[in-house]
């Protein structure tokens, strides 16, 4: 890490992330990707097996090391053995599901989630089975993947509503069974930062095993969520591409490896510059868009109606300061729109890039015109509108 990580060729974030006080020491961390697993659980997206291969490649080429896969949805055998076919880099997680992952492990998945369903309400209404029957199946399927030669990881839903004496319970149970890691799972997104943080810091605590986290976004929080389960240690980050996922989906994977990469100075392996691609590859796959406001993909990330700042800054060396990171560091570009509330900026730009000139009182002409149009519209206005303005008002093609 730099002397003044905070800052460099391409971003400028607050020096207050590594004030002594704060900071984080960096540690290993894997960004364990869900968007074919979580998937699965949402309402209005069903994947065939070639939807899965092309995403795990996808994952595999912007530098994910991890993936996981359900057992429990048509196609789970096609899709295991295609995956594995690749030989891709990416280790491949699925879910304990008795008289079917024998059949993963023979195909060669060294990597089980043993679902242990910790919450009171869901063992008693839904399951009908008690704790301890439930805590001794878990600890039974942990003994046995690990007699296969796996590495097992339980996966704990609703460890946000459950008490701290079940959690530890269970995290220690995994310790003596031998599994590798535990997952705490916010199922429905309902904790807050500092929650995770605390209840992160304890299972590392009592189980002395790696931990990983698993948080939806109910309520917006679960980058911010992912990223506190960090602060605490966490080693495993569950992540999805544009936030795939149950209701209102997980933390997103673009988000999670930007923070950590500038806001922390982590290294998570990926490439930001493809996290555009990789966006819009599941996006077509799933034919769900990522939203609109989303930081990094989204339409709205990078489109500013307001550009003379950005111009003044670039030409005293300091591009950077107009962004809390620089576009192209995701490999986005600046969206200039002119409307309602544009600068001279913006229309200047918009006029060189449609290959106009115009003249000082003309520009003035053109930019109060379109501002008022953008009104009118009730939007920005399209290329061909705003030709249409600068025409009207006198600009001309080339540097006459």
């Amino acid at each position: 890490m730099s002397d003044q990580p905070w800052e460099s060729d391409h971003w400028s974030v607050s020096p207050h992330n590594f004030d002594p006080n704060v900071i984080v020491e960096p540690h290993h961390v894997e960004l364990h990707d869900i968007t074919i697993r979580d998937g699965e659980e949402c309402a209005d997206l069903a994947y065939n097996v070639d939807d899965k291969v092309r995403i795990a490649e996808a994952l595999a080429t912007v530098g994910v090391r991890r993936t996981e896969l359900f057992l429990t949805v048509p196609g789970w055998l096609e899709a295991v053995r295609a995956i594995l076919a690749r030989q891709l880099p990416l280790d491949v997680y699925v879910d304990w599901h008795p008289g079917r992952v024998e059949r993963a492990i023979e195909l060669g998945v060294r990597h089980i989630m043993v679902w242990y369903l910790i919450g009171e309400h869901q063992q008693i209404h839904y399951l009908g089975k008690s704790r301890a029957e439930l805590e001794q199946q878990a600890a039974d399927q942990i003994q046995a993947a690990v007699a296969a030669g796996c590495h097992v990881n339980l996966f704990m839903p609703e460890c946000s509503r459950t008490p701290l004496q079940h959690i530890r319970s269970a995290v220690e149970m995994a310790r003596d069974m031998g599994a590798g890691a535990v997952t705490m799972v916010d199922s429905y997104g309902v904790m807050r930062p500092p929650a995770v943080r605390y209840l992160v810091g304890k299972m590392r605590e009592w189980s002395g095993l790696d931990v990983d986290v698993h948080c939806h976004n109910d309520f917006g929080l679960s980058t911010a969520n992912v990223l506190a389960a960090y602060d605490a240690g966490a080693v495993g980050l569950n992540v999805c591409v544009n936030g795939v996922g149950y209701r209102a989906g997980n933390a997103p994977l673009d988000e999670v490896a930007t923070a950590l990469q500038i806001l922390y100075g982590v290294d998570t392996g990926v490439d930001l510059k493809q996290l555009p691609w990789l966006s819009r590859l599941v996006a077509d796959i799933t034919g769900i868009e990522p939203g609109y406001f989303k930081p990094i993909v989204g339409d709205g990330a990078f489109s500013v109606e307001r550009w003379g700042g950005t111009v003044k800054l670039a030409a005293a060396g300091q591009r950077p300061k107009a962004f809390a990171f620089e576009p192209e560091v995701v490999g986005r570009t600046p969206r200039v729109v002119v409307g309602k509330w544009s600068d001279m900026g913006a229309v200047e730009k918009t006029l060189t890039d449609l290959g106009l000139t115009a003249t000082p009182d003309q520009l003035q002409q053109i930019l109060v015109t379109c501002q008022q149009a953008g009104i009118a519209h009730h939007r920005p206005l399209k290329d061909d509108e705003v030709l249409s303005i600068a025409l009207a008002a006198g600009a001309v093609y080339g540097d006459s």
